[in-house]
């Protein structure tokens, strides 16, 4: 899974997971998650919960300028291409 649309999808559930009061509707990519009301560990519980779902292993340089979810999205999708490529990492 690569598609930025599948990863979109994953990063929602997960925060729908960690803070099931967010109204799906407002989890779109130009919003962040404070935005949202997630504080710190939540947004921490999210990333690690998608890394998970996505077979990935935490790179904190992967998330350096991330400022929405489409930020992290990309940085995601970025990151996957990366693990699928000759002498990349698979968690």
């Amino acid at each position: 899974m690569t598609g930025r649309d599948e990863v979109l999808a994953v990063v929602r559930a997960q925060i729908r997971a960690v803070c099931p009061e967010v109204d799906p509707a407002a989890i779109r990519p130009d919003r962040s998650m404070r935005e949202l009301g997630c504080d710190s560990l939540d947004r921490l519980d999210v990333v690690v919960g998608t890394l998970d779902a996505l077979g990935l292993e935490l790179r904190p340089d992967t998330f350096a300028g991330v400022r929405d979810i489409g930020g992290l999205v990309d940085a995601l999708v970025a990151e996957l291409g990366r693990a699928g490529t000759p002498g990349g990492r698979r968690g």
